[in-house]
């Protein structure tokens, strides 16, 4: 066992003298996680691979939210947080990979409604979360490092946050990162996991992150929105596909500052350029006039 970790697995008091094994886990492109066995029962570990600070990682925050929705029985139950080594032990729950083919029926699409609408309605979060913040605290570590394509858009970018801002008592605990690997499936029951960027939002942002991250069509998209709100409103809709604009833009950055910063095995400049791409080509499309004009 690592020394590192093996000394913060020493700071859980109910862990003490008793048998453990650790069993890395490679999927996430955050955290560095771990399934920890103590005396057969299982917890999921998690600590920053970088410095939180560079990613807006508050993991009080984390912490504090994930507890929310674990009450809620949609999330893993924390049982320990060390807040000075940004440590958080939820319970581990065994399922299948998660990918974003589970999510793209009609019938899928409710069920995971059904739990983002839980999820919506929780008590307030202890923090907002605002991509428009995350945007320019990127672009602030990034510098020049910026794509040159991005310069050319930083007028829309404005543009989008002075349409998209609603007022702070229209916020709603959001997770803000729904892709398919945070969405976990046991016995036909859906979990959230990674509280990362959870904070009280709008939820248009929700689901246009979702609808992105799930690659889905415009059919799809309306079946989201009837899920969600009981009807397809052309306004709403126009948020979120905004939002899918704003969502891409921010993991982009976000991907670039990882690409300068993370040790983990990944390709996070080919994930940022695919994101950027695609977000121009929505900018550039004759859509994105209509959508702007309808809110």
């Amino acid at each position: 066992m690592d020394s590192s970790i093996e000394r913060l697995i020493k700071l859980v008091p109910e862990w003490n003298g008793k048998s453990i094994k650790l069993s890395p886990i490679s999927d996430g492109i955050t955290n560095i996680n771990f399934e920890v066995i103590v005396e057969n029962e299982s917890f999921f570990l998690s600590i920053p691979s970088s410095d939180p600070k560079l990613l807006n990682i508050d993991y009080r925050n984390k912490y504090y939210n994930n507890s929310i929705c674990g009450e809620l029985n949609i999330s893993p139950r924390v049982t320990n947080f060390i807040e000075k080594e940004n440590l958080l032990v939820t319970e581990f729950i065994k399922s299948k990979h998660s990918s974003s083919e589970m999510f793209q029926s009609s019938k899928q699409i409710e069920k995971l409604v059904s739990n983002i609408k839980i999820l919506h309605n929780a008590k307030p979060f202890l923090k907002t979360f605002n991509m428009f913040n995350q945007i320019q605290s990127y672009q602030n570590i990034l510098k020049h490092k910026i794509s040159k394509e991005l310069f050319k858009y930083l007028d829309n970018i404005k543009i989008l946050e002075l349409k998209l801002s609603i007022p702070n008592d229209m916020l709603v605990p959001c997770h803000n990162d729904l892709v398919p690997e945070n969405i976990i499936n046991k016995d036909n029951k859906i979990f959230i996991i990674d509280f990362d960027y959870s904070g009280n939002n709008d939820p248009c942002f929700e689901l246009g992150n979702l609808s992105v991250e799930m690659g889905y069509d415009d059919e799809q998209i309306n079946n989201l929105l009837q899920s969600y709100y009981g009807e397809v409103n052309e306004k709403t809709l126009c948020k979120v596909n905004l939002q899918s604009i704003v969502s891409d833009i921010g993991w982009s950055l976000w991907s670039y500052v990882q690409a300068e910063n993370s040790a983990l095995n990944f390709d996070y400049n080919s994930h940022a350029k695919y994101r950027l791409e695609r977000a121009i080509s929505k900018i550039e499309s004759k859509e994105y006039r209509l959508w702007i004009n309808n809110i």
